[in-house]
């Protein structure tokens, strides 16, 4: 008896440890089995080629510039062996470097910077659709877009709306869309004249139809939804949320990974909608998200991920040397065009999207300044808020710091507008959607963000007297927001409108600045949130 008891417990003992060991080792296996694979990804990324200081992120050290950010994802593919890097659009306009050739330059500097592919967005656009047409095609690294259209023969402005990309066995199906409210809301309508915006979920569904069998992941390029606050830091002008593509991933199934971009909204977590995880940066190449995965190595089905924003810190990274190269060719030849000293400020201009600030006070008297060197009589000027790209640093202004502040090819335009539809102007600007406009001295504007859309102005007025909704009044402004942009559409209704064709605002700002020499523009309530 004792010596089958004996045995039973050996062999008790024996299976436990087979059976504990089996079951680990399976676990092992399986664990050996799961795919682990990175996306990287930027948007938004406004041709800022150079560090730059970010006061949204940091006051003292420059974060950013494409050399550092090409030094980076090398580093990222030198530790892991499935990398995808890719961007969501807006890769042109900001500094002069793209604005003086047109996005030329920035093309050729994107090329050597080691993209899977880029999609396309609204400020592609800026120098006209022939343009960007042109400038796209001279890419080396591919470009994908799929539901925009040229009206006269009903043909895709851009022939490729998606790629398929392997890498390790792992196959990614690359899909770029640009959202229709984006497309018209934030481009001049002359630039984009001739071009027709598809739907994009229509787009969507056709495409993720034809390559879904033939992929393990489908990923979305989008370039959509609200417009993006120019702000020099802080979030306490409006809070930016990524609405539009947390309704484009629930209307559409089978997109695993989103990408996107105009909202300049970052997510330091994944936004998760069924199915679909929804990334982004906070944008200009300040950062670089980074999508870890891990996949089922049968299904291909997403096991588990973790999503980072990488700030590109200047102090830490030694930049690319090949793609440093190509910047150093461009800036030569924009420095020598751009160089002259034009005036100079005591203080830092910087920049505001839900009040004044002290570029945006600079500016709206420099137009007004401007047209009545023309020979207007403006009563008081405007410009959009989301028009101010990047703040001016204290001293010398040159005009490559003009240009950068203000880069679209914008001209001075003046027309008549009732009082009705300027106060109609102005609780569109309050109500945040694309940000206040910044006002000439002499006009005030208080707004509750707390009320409702629509109600939200606690006083207007022009010299000290209430806006009268009854009178006429002479404005001052750019073409852009005269031909409605930014959803200002109460411009439509002007009337004597004097466009002074080939007059950039930036040569507005500068003439100012050379009549002016030394600035030093104060805060003075011309714009405030109660």
């Amino acid at each position: 008896m004792r010596k089958l008891f004996r045995f039973l417990t050996v062999f008790f003992i024996l299976s436990l440890f087979f059976t504990v060991y089996g079951a680990q080792n399976k676990k092992n296996t399986n664990a050996k089995k799961n795919i682990e694979m990175t996306i990287l990804y930027t948007n938004d990324l406004h041709a800022h080629v150079d560090p730059f200081l970010f006061r949204a992120i940091d006051e003292k050290e420059k974060v950013g510039g494409f050399a550092n950010i090409t030094a980076f994802v090398k580093d990222v593919r030198k530790k892991k062996d499935t990398v995808f890097f890719f961007d969501a659009g807006d890769y042109f306009t900001g500094p002069a470097i793209s604005t003086l050739t047109e996005g030329e330059a920035i093309v050729d500097i994107v090329d050597t910077m080691g993209y899977d592919a880029v999609s396309v967005g609204n400020h592609e656009f800026d120098h006209g659709w022939k343009n960007g047409l042109e400038k796209l095609k001279k890419y080396k690294t591919p470009v994908v877009l799929s539901n925009i259209y040229i009206e006269e023969n009903g043909q895709p402005f851009w022939d490729k709306p998606y790629t398929i990309i392997e890498k390790n066995g792992i196959k990614l199906g690359v899909i770029g869309i640009h959202g229709k409210f984006a497309f018209y809301d934030t481009i001049t309508a002359n630039a984009i004249k001739g071009l027709e915006a598809r739907d994009e979920e229509e787009y969507l569904r056709k495409y993720i139809a034809e390559i879904k069998d033939k992929v393990d992941l489908v990923v979305v390029l989008a370039h959509e939804g609200t417009p993006a606050r120019q702000s020099s830091k802080g979030a306490e002008d409006v809070a930016r949320a990524l609405k539009k593509d947390i309704e484009l991933a629930g209307n559409v199934q089978g997109i695993d990974i989103l990408i996107t971009g105009h909202a300049h909204q970052g997510t330091p977590e994944a936004l998760v909608v069924g199915n679909t995880l929804i990334v982004s940066t906070d944008a200009q190449g300040t950062e670089v998200g980074e999508l870890a995965l891990v996949l089922d190595s049968k299904t291909k089905k997403v096991l588990s991920y973790t999503n980072k924003l990488n700030i590109i810190y200047d102090k830490d990274i030694t930049a690319d040397p090949e793609t440093q190269k190509v910047i150093d060719k461009w800036n030569k030849i924009i420095d020598e065009k751009t160089k002259e000293v034009v005036g100079k400020t005591e203080v830092t201009l910087t920049r505001s999207y839900g009040t004044e600030s002290l570029l945006g006070n600079l500016i709206a008297d420099a137009i007004v300044y401007s047209a009545e060197s023309k020979g207007e009589k403006p009563d008081f000027a405007v410009t959009n808020s989301g028009g101010i790209r990047t703040d001016i640093e204290k001293g010398n202004i040159t005009q490559k710091d003009i240009i950068g502040a203000f880069p679209f090819p914008n001209a001075l335009t003046v027309l008549n507008l009732s009082g009705k539809d300027i106060i109609s102007m102005f609780e569109h600007a309050a109500g945040l959607t694309n940000g206040v406009l910044q006002v000439s001295h002499g006009l005030v504007m208080e707004y509750d963000p707390a009320k409702e859309a629509g109600s939200r102005i606690t006083k207007l007025e022009l010299n000290g007297k209430k806006i009268d909704p009854n009178k006429k009044y002479r404005v001052a402004t750019n073409d852009f927001l005269a031909n409605g942009g930014d959803g200002f559409s109460q411009f439509l209704s002007g009337t004597e409108r004097n466009d002074v064709n080939g007059y950039m605002m930036y040569n507005a700002i500068m003439d100012y600045l050379k009549y002016k020499k030394v600035v030093s523009p104060k805060l003075e309530g011309r714009v405030v949130a109660k």
